[in-house]
């Protein structure tokens, strides 16, 4: 039995696929007689060929006035997690339970009539989420008002953007005053202004729903959400406070998708070195000891060192660490150009440099980079860096970077 507070309790909920046709209008003729007339049909065996757990052994609940976040990679489950709690997609194992009425803002444009005006569209979704005819002539307006359409309810939806659409859409869910709500990558709906306006409306209704939310924003999921579930190959992997949660996300974003990997191959081609030039070649980041590291805090003082032995006369010496994303968007670069020294190496010589960047300005995430050595124009050596992992010192964040600064009252 549910406690007052508890919205949602969920055991052990599981849903399997299979890539072989017979095998699935098998699973489809379980689920039908498992729905509608309540008998419980023969086990589910994934093991047979082309079948696979996308969900499994997945267990939690949600009180009121809580929101769960829901992330992982591509392929994890995610969505088809939110499609079972929200009563699309029958479960293969498992049960749920749900107090209250519920809400589903997933495939938010889906089943809107385009040849229809959006008056019309709106007394077919409220009739879709179960409401009267009354309960929909009740909340018309205030419907036509949140979605500011007010001059275009009477034009057919195919004439509107697709701003406009999740607008409206949007509009229907969030009237419809839920005691939870399922959101699946809307936080984003509309222009700026519209969106603040969106997020006020979740913040009213946080006091008497519950939320569970899937988002590849890691921003919205920190600022939104007061607990996070991490699902990887279909496994939960972790529940709990959002800071951890997208750490361990992180890691499994950069460490395991071949995609992900191609991408930073990619960045940071091409590869280059000139064992006629120079050798012995060493670069790593670094602590202020020198001892090698592959993660910084947020506004430390971080040090990268470079080493290698010259075997021609280098007449204009050029050190360049460009710095990008893991997703491609170049940052930054360190360059001794510079700098307000030049250097030249002599034929047969090793040297050792050292770059110190204080007060690291970059936001939470991580960063690939090469490191560069030219003589003027010529490469001589371009090589990838361990990638660098910068953990936030401050749990807000905004952009690539974070500048120092301070601010004072002035009276």
């Amino acid at each position: 039995m549910l406690f007052d507070d508890l919205v949602l309790d969920v055991n052990g909920l599981g849903k399997v696929y299979s890539r072989r046709v017979e095998n699935e209008r098998a699973r489809l003729r379980s689920a039908f007689w498992r729905v509608l007339f309540r008998m419980t049909p023969r086990a589910i065996t994934p093991e047979d060929q082309g079948d696979f757990w996308a969900l499994k052994d997945i267990s939690f609940k949600l009180r009121r006035g809580d929101a769960l976040g829901i992330i992982g990679l591509n392929g994890s489950g995610k969505t088809s997690l939110l499609r079972i709690l929200a009563g699309q997609v029958v479960p293969d194992a498992g049960q749920m339970t749900l107090a209250g009425k519920s809400a589903a803002m997933i495939d938010l444009t889906a089943g809107f009539n385009p040849i229809q005006s959006a008056r019309d569209n709106i007394y077919l979704r409220g009739a879709a989420l179960g409401w009267s005819r009354t309960q929909i002539e009740d909340r018309f307006d205030d419907i036509v008002e949140f979605s500011e359409l007010e001059d275009a309810i009477e034009a057919p939806v195919a004439s509107f953007s697709s701003g406009m659409v999740m607008r409206l859409a949007f509009s229907i869910m969030v009237i419809a005053d839920p005691d939870l709500l399922f959101i699946d990558e809307v936080l984003a709906v509309g222009d700026f202004r519209f969106r603040q306006k969106c997020l006020g409306r979740l913040r009213e209704l946080r006091r008497q729903s519950s939320f569970v939310m899937v988002s590849h924003s890691m921003g919205d999921i920190k600022a939104f959400c007061s607990e996070v579930l991490v699902l990887h190959k279909g496994r939960m992997v972790f529940k709990g406070a959002p800071d951890e949660a997208v750490e361990i996300y992180q890691s499994l974003e950069f460490g395991e998708p071949e995609s992900d990997r191609k991408r930073i191959e990619s960045i940071l081609t091409p590869q280059f070195e000139n064992s006629d030039t120079i050798t012995d070649v060493r670069h790593f980041w670094c602590d202020e000891s020198g001892h090698p590291i592959d993660s910084v805090t947020a506004g430390e003082t971080l040090f990268f060192k470079l080493s290698f032995r010259s075997k021609i006369d280098i007449r204009r010496l050029v050190i360049g660490v460009p710095v990008w994303t893991e997703k491609g968007e170049y940052v930054t670069g360190f360059s001794t150009e510079l700098g307000a020294e030049s250097y030249s190496v002599a034929s047969d010589t090793s040297v050792s440099f050292c770059l110190e960047v204080p007060h690291v300005a970059f936001n939470e995430g991580v960063y690939v980079s090469n490191i560069g050595i030219m003589d003027g124009l010529e490469f001589l050596y371009r090589r990838a860096n361990v990638a660098l992992r910068v953990k936030p010192r401050h749990p807000l964040t905004w952009g690539l970077v974070t500048l120092a600064h301070e601010w004072r009252r002035v009276e």
